[in-house]
């Protein structure tokens, strides 16, 4: 008798072994901010020179492709399964370069893998870009800031400008967080189109 107990406990034990507990993984979810300028400029360049536009550096705290959660003083999170499809470097300078492109504001809009030569140098860098939820309401927040220089033996400043803009979330969601990034991102280059045509008309 005790050893048909002892038998049926380990037929027990080999049975939960063989049992394989399942979890559903988190599935993570991509994004992009595809900020586009609205219409197309047609007519001539406000400057028939072309400029060349370098890679954003984007700052430590926003770089990583996980949307970034403000939740209160000192307080930070990423969500590691809301991600941006590509870097927030590629993906900004990617939308910039087509956003000039589209203002019709140089001749060209290069990239600094091209050889043509180019008379004015636009750099930047992101500062800040994630959704503060410690804010009351809720709000996506982006923060830029740009420089032009006029290329030539002596490189000389055109414009030094520092731009922040933030967008109301309707929901704390990461489809939300997404949405208003990219409207305050827009209103960020559409101020920097401003101020760069300004610069080049008065040059």
């Amino acid at each position: 008798m005790r050893t048909r107990v002892v038998i049926l406990a380990l037929i027990c034990l080999v049975a939960v072994a063989c049992v394989k507990l399942e979890r559903q993984p988190l599935e993570k979810r991509l994004y992009a901010l595809e900020t586009v300028r609205p219409g197309v400029v047609q007519g001539r360049p406000a400057c028939p020179e072309s400029v060349l536009a370098r890679r954003l550096v984007v700052s430590a705290r926003s770089a990583g492709r996980e949307l970034v959660y403000r939740t209160g003083e000192s307080a930070w999170n990423a969500d590691y399964y809301n991600l941006f499809f590509v870097s927030p470097a590629d993906m900004l300078t990617q939308d910039l370069r087509a956003w000039l492109t589209s203002a019709d504001l140089f001749g060209e809009v290069l990239d600094p893998g091209s050889l043509a030569p180019y008379g004015y140098i636009l750099e930047g860098n992101v500062t800040a870009l994630y959704g503060d939820f410690a804010a009351k309401p809720p709000q996506a927040v982006a923060e830029m800031q740009f420089l032009l220089l006029r290329n030539g033996d002596e490189r000389r400043i055109v414009l030094s400008r520092g731009y922040r803009r933030t967008a109301p979330l309707a929901a704390s969601t990461p489809q939300e967080l997404v949405r208003a990034l990219r409207e305050a991102t827009g209103g960020i280059y559409a101020a920097l189109e401003a101020d760069l045509r300004a610069a080049l008309v008065s040059k």
